[in-house]
């Protein structure tokens, strides 16, 4: 274990804060990549214990495909020195359920201000959303039971119960995205399912998934998770 940086008042800081918040993955690593905590959220997540998951890399507990995207932020971060803020993501939680979180990276520095390593917080929004707001939570069943139908945000305004611009500002402020995207979103999350639970061929899940053509549903698929689906499948 990296004991130096697992000291470091900003870690310190940050352990305090997250540990023992389920809804809350928090972690930090090295600048090897190297996780020197988990709290109690990302272990769940993973369902594995903290030492199981200190000393193991990024690809080592989600595999080198699905791991990609996340080294593509640390990277950024580190470069940059500027922290990464509510980038929403689709997890795939320890019951194999998917879950919507929004995650936020920020770069941890030694006394003297060289980078040391990066801490990670993710929120699931699966709480948020049923707790902030029911009719937003019931647009979102609504969407799910009826993913290939061509929905308008109107649609969506009329289950919720309010109009377009309430659910507009309502998505925004609960979720940091319109209904648009949101639905492209629940189409994203579903074709996820079809892709590793069935055999379909990736047209039939873009039919099944409501996209307009199977380059749209690549294109926005590799968008949002950082694989193709073909890519997705086989790390699957």
């Amino acid at each position: 274990m990296n004991v130096e940086l697992i000291q470091n008042p900003a870690v310190v800081l940050f352990r305090q804060l997250v540990e023992g918040v389920p809804q809350v993955m928090g972690s930090v690593k090295d600048l090897d990549d190297r996780h020197v905590y988990a709290n109690e959220g990302f272990c769940a997540r993973l369902a594995l214990k903290e030492s199981q998951v200190v000393g193991r890399t990024v690809p080592e507990l989600f595999g080198p495909e699905l791991a990609q995207s996340y080294l593509q932020q640390d990277e950024l971060v580190l470069k940059s020195g500027r922290p990464m803020q509510n980038q929403l993501e689709l997890i795939v939680r320890a019951d194999g359920q998917l879950g919507w979180y929004v995650t936020s990276k920020a770069v941890i520095r030694s006394p003297s201000g060289e980078p040391v390593g990066v801490a990670v917080l993710s929120v699931d929004l699966h709480s948020q959303v049923n707790s902030t707001h029911a009719g937003l939570a019931k647009v979102i069943r609504a969407v799910r039971e009826s993913i290939h139908a061509q929905w308008r945000v109107a649609d969506m305004a009329a289950v919720a119960g309010i109009s377009t611009t309430s659910l507009e500002r309502l998505a925004r402020k609960t979720l940091g995205l319109p209904p648009q995207q949101l639905l492209q979103r629940l189409r994203l999350e579903h074709a996820v399912t079809l892709i590793t639970q069935t055999d379909l061929t990736l047209g039939v899940i873009s039919a099944e998934c409501g996209f307009y053509d199977q380059s749209s549903f690549t294109r926005q698929f590799h968008k949002v998770l950082g694989l193709t689906p073909g890519a997705y499948r086989r790390a699957a």
